[in-house]
């Protein structure tokens, strides 16, 4: 693993927790009404199986847990959360294989280490997939990243998002061409009304984005100063730098910015406010991200846990899932349960949208980007 397996923690923390209904109509009748019979009851629910899982709470907010478990006949206790970097210090560890039975953590900068370098090496369980027949209907722009090897598979992504910019709309026109970029949060216009996220990892990435650099991980050490000297130069536009979920929502409630680096979950969670905020869609790149599901090599309850992640896939789950969060489901067949204006809202056309879509991936040199964004806070 990444020598910089502690620092990178704080910059990996998980998408916030927000288990409150975020859409209009997402009322707890239709929960009601599945966990009274709506769904087959499984056998295997009667045996009082049960899996310990280390994923975002996020991700299985109240209102759908009734769901998962009904459907899989599995009850799911979730064991504490931190952050992708310690889910996978944990199943790195030793012992690390047998302690847990499933995990939901970000596909890209688990499946490395948890593959190992060859066949054979791997820390994952090869997953029996009659046990989950809902990954045969993954939306078509996930389905090729389920994680295969020899033949075997691995991880199925089950949830994902995106990160943009969050704005008042009252305060910043939507057609302001800045609103179209990443832009909104380097220009003088706003100039004491941008928040930044406190995170090497996303502010170096749109930076790049935005200054038109192709491929941001890949970036070698010249291409890494010159973002750094931009960051540098733009920071005395910023009001402040967040860190916390609850922190840059009160930003933007208070009115003390109108812009900010922003997660899905917080654009719901100030809509429910009543206020006039919505995310961009930047063209010169929409952060994508997808998180999987997958089972430790040594699971005592393997065959449980790929229960729960088939029942994580459906689309009863999905629909609850986005309703709830606003965390899109990577089944295809969730997009269909909503009306058109609100599979536009909640982003499931983004393909269609033309923007530039770029995954959240790590850098190789993460440890230098680091070293990068510390020059930037401190300069």
């Amino acid at each position: 693993m990444n020598k910089s397996l502690s620092e990178l923690t704080r910059l990996t923390g998980g998408h916030p927790t927000d288990r409150r209904t975020f859409l209009k109509g997402a009322g707890a009748a239709g929960v009601a009404g599945l966990a009274a019979g709506s769904l087959p009851m499984s056998p295997a629910l009667a045996q009082s199986a049960s899996v310990v899982a280390i994923m975002p709470g996020v991700f299985i907010p109240d209102p759908a847990r009734p769901i998962v478990e009904e459907m899989s006949g599995v009850k799911v206790e979730n064991a504490p959360y931190v952050s992708p970097t310690d889910t996978l210090a944990k199943l790195m560890a030793p012992g690390g294989t047998s302690q847990y039975d499933m995990m939901v953590s970000l596909t890209n900068f688990v499946k490395g280490p948890a593959l190992g370098a060859s066949d054979g090496d791997e820390r994952l369980r090869a997953l029996d997939m009659s046990n989950i027949p809902n990954a045969e209907k993954l939306m078509p722009l996930f389905a090729k990243d389920i994680v295969t090897r020899a033949g075997k598979t691995y991880m199925v992504p089950v949830v994902w998002g995106y990160d943009s910019v969050i704005y008042n709309a009252d305060e910043i026109p939507s057609d302001d061409e800045l609103t179209q970029s990443w832009s909104v949060l380097f220009s003088d216009k706003y100039k004491g009304r941008v928040a930044w996220r406190d995170d090497a990892h996303g502010m170096i990435m749109v930076a790049a984005l935005n200054q038109g650099h192709p491929d941001p991980v890949q970036m070698d050490e010249s291409d890494l100063k010159e973002i750094t000297k931009f960051l540098i130069d733009r920071k005395k536009n910023v009001r402040t730098m967040w860190t916390k979920f609850g922190e840059a929502v009160n930003l933007v409630s208070s009115g003390e910015v109108w812009a900010m680096y922003g997660w899905i979950a917080m654009r719901a969670a100030l809509q429910r406010q009543d206020l006039n905020v919505t995310n961009n869609w930047p063209t010169d790149g929409l952060l994508t991200w997808h998180q999987s599901g997958f089972v430790p090599k040594d699971a005592p309850n393997g065959e449980a846990a790929e229960r729960v992640i088939n029942a994580m896939l459906s689309k009863e789950y999905g629909q609850k899932l986005t309703e709830v969060t606003n965390y899109p489901s990577t089944s295809g067949e969730v997009a269909a349960l909503f009306d058109e204006e609100d599979q536009r809202k909640l982003g499931f056309d983004i393909v269609d949208r033309g923007v530039k879509l770029y995954g959240l991936d790590f850098p190789v040199n993460i440890d230098k980007w680091v070293e990068s964004w510390n020059t930037i806070k401190t300069a």
